[in-house]
């Protein structure tokens, strides 16, 4: 008896698994991205920190958590997350109107949301969006040198800075967001387990009729159940991209068409040979 399948099943096995690690940890890497734009080395300015909660591409927007940071003359040196002095902060957003912070004041995190540009959510997993992120301070009506960071904390998709401008009281950045990597690989997955399955029911099918082997009720109950299995593989696609999809039009409408077209076959023609 050869022994040799036993020892290559863990090998491949630990293999698999150490290029999944090696993967992941150059996916991590590759999302989490840090950009800085700005002057950071002048003293008296305000840091605009931008951190990517999440991308709800079927509202097309972007949602981010901002941090304003005083440096110098515009903060309270008895409290570094205080402005010295009063600031209002306008964006690119539509949705908010410009913040005002009182001098003293305490500045908290805020929710901001900023519209995406271009891009639909049914050309999933292929979608990609753009948008601008613009902010400008100033303080008593004049301009104040500002800086933007920005990093990315959505695990579903990957938005990269293209490019940027910093002037006084002003800093942009043009942001591409696409998909992230895990969600490409497992989008392509399904799309593959889906037709396989779809094929391995029309197969099956096809065996049954050939031989004229009648209605086999277990065959039936598997075929029906991978009909329905599919409908909940599908919805568990990330992002849940509605109905109607690149993904439905590449495999999942087939597959259920494939699927019902092998299943009535059987039916049929076991109805025929009975009768």
């Amino acid at each position: 008896m050869r022994k040799w399948p036993y020892l290559v099943a863990p090998l491949g096995v630990l293999l698999a698994v150490l290029l999944g690690i090696l993967a992941y940890y150059h996916e991590r890497d590759t999302r989490e991205g840090f950009y800085e734009l700005g002057d950071t080395a002048a003293a008296d300015r305000v840091d605009v920190s931008v951190y990517v909660q999440r991308v709800d591409a079927p509202a097309r927007e972007l949602v981010l958590q901002l941090h304003i940071t005083p440096r110098g003359a515009f903060s309270d040196h008895g409290d570094e997350r205080a402005a010295g002095r009063n600031l209002v902060v306008d964006s690119s957003s539509v949705a908010t109107a410009p913040l005002r912070f009182t001098a003293g004041e305490r500045i908290p995190a805020k929710e901001l949301r900023i519209p995406l540009d271009d891009g639909v959510v049914s050309d999933f997993p292929f979608d990609r969006y753009r948008t601008t992120l613009y902010f400008e301070v100033t303080a008593g009506g004049s301009p104040v040198p500002t800086t933007l960071s920005y990093a990315d904390h959505d695990p579903f998709f990957l938005s990269r800075v293209v490019s940027g401008a910093a002037e006084d009281g002003g800093v942009s950045a043009d942001l591409l967001i696409k998909r992230s990597r895990s969600t490409f690989i497992l989008a392509w997955f399904q799309v593959i387990v889906m037709w396989a399955l779809a094929l391995s029911v029309l197969a099956g099918a096809l065996h049954i009729v050939r031989r004229g082997l009648g209605m086999i009720w277990p065959a039936l109950g598997w075929m029906a159940a991978t009909l329905f299995a599919l409908v909940g593989f599908r919805n568990a696609a990330p992002g849940l991209p509605p109905i109607g999809s690149m993904i439905d039009y590449c495999a999942f409408f087939w597959a259920e068409a494939v699927i019902t077209l092998a299943l009535v076959l059987v039916v049929v023609k076991g109805v025929r040979q009975k009768s």
